[in-house]
Parts: C-alpha cells; structure tokens; sequence
C-alpha cells in the first residue's frame, strides 16, 4: 500500500509540473501577443514607419549612405546605444566617451569577451546581427538602427530591475564604424608610427625589423630555434602573452606551420639570428574563426614583437 502511495504521489507531482508547465507556456505566449501589440501602438502613437522579421522584432534603419561599407564576416562593428523602456525609461546605454565592440561572427551569436569591453550586455539583442545578414543585410557605416524587441527576444542577463521580464525594450543605435581587418590593422600602425613594414599582397603579412644583424647566419628552413615573443591584439594593444618558445621553422610556401600559427612561422623565416622583429598579420594567418584560450576572440589580426636565438 505504502508503494502505490509513493507512485500515486510521484504522478500527481508530475502532472502537477507539467500542469505548470502548460500554463506558464500559455502566459508566455499571451505575453508576446501583448509585446507585439504594444510595440504596434507605441510606433503609430510616434508616427514611425518600422519593418518587421517574424520574430516579433520591429526596426528601423535610417541615415544609410549606400556608398558606404557592410559588416562582412569578421569585420568590427563599433556603435553606441542607448536602451529605453517604451515609457522612456533609460535602462541601459554605453559608456560615454567609450564605443561598443561587435565582431560580425560566422553565425548568428555575436563574439563577446569581457576582456575586449565588447558589450556582452548587448548580447541580449541578437536580431541585431541578423539585421546584417541575407536576405536583409541593412547595416551600414553610419547608420541609425532603431530595434523595438519583444520580451522573447531578449536574454536573461538583460533582466534588471528598470527592465523586468515580459516587457518590450526600445534599443537606439548609432553605427559608429566597420573595419575590416587590414582597416584595423592600418589604424594601429599609423596610431603607433611603425615604419618600414613590407606587406605581403597575396596574404597580408607584414615584417619590419627592428634589430637587424646582417653579418649574422639566415635562419633555414627546417631549423629549431628559440624565439622570445610579446603578443599583442591589434583590436586594443592589450598584451595576450609573452614569453619563449621553441619553433621548428617550416617553409612559408607550404601550408605547414611547424607547431606555431602561420603568420608566426612565416616571419622568423625572414630572421637572421639575433635579430628583433614586429610581425603583423590577419586572422587567416593566425587563429583564423575560433580564436584562442579565451584571450584571442576570433577572426583577430595579431603582433609579435620578436627575438631569434640560437637553441
């Protein structure tokens, strides 16, 4: 008897859950209805003209100058935003002075580490990647990007106080700008006044040496040498590692990286011993679209400022 009790007890819980279950789906569902309904009027009350995705998000994007670039994979996308209740309550908004930084990633999750400030507040908001994608690609440099969102389309880390759960949040956004790689890369040579680097046209690698010793012996392929190193992002100048490494050097035309990533290899391989160098190279020279160890988000150009010696 004391058995069927158990059983018969164990049922009802579950049919007690599950009972829940179907009523918070239900409550959750009315409540979307309500957001959607709740954007529609705060548009026609505002005389605003908003598309919308069969998500439920609603948008606006004005200011485009269709000369202008697109995000493409990999790009970094700075903006600034501002996020507000539809009674107009300020709930969130980016540090003044500071821009946000979005990664255009490979699929439909933005790229976001704490390390690079990258916003991960925002995260809430992933149509905003979508917006770029096909068959929309809307975002452009310079843009103006209005995002109403319904409750279902935002996050659980976007759930505060000043914005509980079930509410629609109105996200203005101004694209500040889109630099490719080679962009971000520019920037950071003429922001620290590097001279004298010779670019590779076919893969974008860059080399200057700082510290040349003609009169010393040319490192060969298939050589083992030790290299002393500082890594850099080119993104911020934050140092990700330093220290030596041991590195058998693979010849550049291969496809090879002999134990280091391409970009690496391919500039010791210009190196006498001795001698000290910055090497700069994309992220299709490096950690490519996954990055590295969590300090090296993906599609990342990267500098090295290295030594070769002898092992």
């Amino acid at each position: 008897m004391r058995g069927k009790l158990i059983l018969g007890t164990a049922a009802s819980i579950v049919a007690t859950m599950f009972a829940c279950k179907q009523t918070e789906d239900v409550y959750q569902d009315r409540k979307t209805l309500e957001n959607k309904t709740e954007i529609k009027n705060y548009l026609s009350a505002n005389k605003l003209v908003a598309d919308s995705l069969n998500s439920g998000l609603f948008y606006v994007v004005s200011n485009a100058d269709t000369s202008l670039q697109k995000p493409q994979i990999g790009d970094e996308v700075t903006f600034s935003y501002i996020a507000r209740r539809l009674d107009g309550t300020i709930i969130d908004s980016s540090q003044v002075g500071y821009g946000d930084v979005f990664i255009r990633s490979f699929n439909t999750t933005d790229i976001t580490t704490s390390g690079y400030a990258m916003a991960y507040r925002f995260n809430p908001v992933p149509s905003f990647e979508i917006l770029m994608n096909a068959p929309y690609e809307k975002i452009r440099e310079t843009d103006k990007v209005t995002l109403f969102v319904p409750w279902s389309l935002r996050g659980s880390g976007d759930v505060s106080l000043l914005a509980p759960l079930y509410i629609p949040i109105r996200y203005d956004i101004n694209i500040l700008k889109v630099r490719t790689q080679e962009e971000q890369i520019n920037d950071y040579v003429a922001a620290n006044k590097i001279l004298g680097l010779e670019r590779n046209s076919e893969n974008g690698l860059r080399f200057v040496k700082t510290l040349a010793r003609p009169d010393s012996a040319q490192i060969e392929i298939g050589t083992t040498l030790s290299v002393v190193y500082t890594g850099k992002l080119i993104r911020n100048g934050v140092q990700f590692d330093s220290g030596t490494i041991d590195v058998n050097v693979v010849d550049p035309k291969g496809t090879a990286s002999g134990g280091v990533v391409k970009g690496f290899n391919d500039g010791i391989a210009k190196m006498r011993y001795g001698e000290k160098a910055i090497i700069i190279f994309p992220s299709t020279l490096g950690y490519g679209a996954t990055g590295s160890g969590g300090k090296i988000p993906a599609y990342s150009p990267l500098l090295f400022e290295v030594e070769a010696k002898r092992k």
